[in-house]
């Protein structure tokens, strides 16, 4: 899943792909990007495939049924296939309808065991068709047995259905693995004791925003901390605290996220109340460090300093700080009538 530098533009997985599956696991919110891009003619596999082309391949439905049966009836296998860097890539099915195409894919690891239940495509896969579009892509399933990960795509055509001849290319530059997870309290905050914010950040270089009430939020008068390196808490490995207090009568929660375009950091800062009940941020706004590898990310609230009394302040971070496994894998296939 790569970045356009917005890590949650989307944050719920469509309930179509999870209302029949009780194995399903999520591991981050899911994010989009979008393309207006030519067709790729390089091909891994060149061999025309029927929309829903038919095999007899008891893994690939074993797969998908995991994922929902209703789905796994429209998806049919194709079985194209790459290697690359001891990783085969196979995109296993397929369904083509109109303006819409599901994709299943697998990577496995032909030569050890670097890949696990965290895999992640990093955002460094590519969705190619002749016409402007936009894409998904999240983690379904992984086999220790045979070291496979698992991966469902979802492309929607922006304003031209797909046709008979069209070719759809799907390649992959890089695997993020051994990702970890937590979720936390955020004990170093003393919503009691919070300072009031005067050190604002000059001409931040914004990458993105995020969140319920983004209207609340101008770019050209925003109002973000200048980041306190000095003080500086760590809370994960690649995650500190950079800063936090009451500006404008808002709070504000500053994270710093560690070399992100190889680690994938990331994570989410949130309230609960007394009846431990999630409260969300109105918005987040991220902006680059200077050297244009780390990221902050600020988490607005807007609750009054003296309404804060009984809030716990949670911490939730996806980390992955052993960096990534590079390869080239790519297939394309032409679509067929049916």
């Amino acid at each position: 899943m790569k970045k356009e530098d917005l890590y949650h533009a989307i944050s719920e997985i469509r309930p179509e792909y999870l209302e029949e599956s009780d194995s399903y696991r999520t591991q981050k919110p899911l994010r989009w990007k979008k393309w207006a891009a030519a067709a790729c003619i390089c091909a891994c596999c060149g061999t025309t495939v029927p929309v829903l082309a038919a095999a007899d391949n008891r893994i690939a439905y074993e797969l998908l049924y995991k994922i929902s049966p209703s789905t796994a009836q429209k998806l049919k296998p194709v079985n194209l296939s790459c290697e690359d860097n001891g990783i085969k890539m196979e995109l296993i099915a397929a369904d083509i309808e109109k303006n819409r195409a599901l994709i299943l894919i697998s990577m496995q690891d032909l030569k050890g065991n670097r890949l696990d239940e965290t895999a992640d495509l990093f955002d460094s896969y590519s969705i190619h068709t002749p016409y402007a579009q936009s894409g998904g892509c999240f983690f379904v399933d992984y086999d220790e047995k045979t070291a496979t990960a698992t991966f469902m795509l979802e492309i929607e055509q922006m304003n031209q259905a797909l046709i008979p001849g069209d070719k759809i290319t799907f390649s992959v530059g890089e695997i993020l693995n051994g990702k970890k997870h937590s979720n936390s309290e955020l004990e170093n905050i003393d919503l009691n004791h919070l300072p009031v914010i005067n050190n604002i950040k000059e001409n931040p270089n914004i990458r993105g925003c995020g969140g319920m009430e983004l209207d609340s939020f101008d770019e050209d008068q925003a109002r973000l901390m200048e980041p306190n390196e000095e003080s500086a808490i760590v809370l994960e490995a690649g995650v500190a605290l950079t800063g936090y207090g009451v500006l404008d009568n808002e709070l504000h929660i500053q994270v710093k996220y560690t070399d992100i375009r190889k680690t994938d950091n990331h994570g989410n800062i949130y309230l609960k109340n007394r009846n431990g009940e999630t409260v969300l941020c109105q918005y987040s706004v991220s902006f680059w460090h200077d050297n244009e590898t780390d990221s902050y990310e600020e988490y607005i609230f807007n609750i009054p300093a003296d309404d804060l009394n009984g809030y716990e302040i949670w911490g939730e971070f996806w980390t992955c700080n052993e960096g990534a496994i590079k390869g080239n894998w790519q297939v394309t296939f032409p679509l067929a009538d049916s």
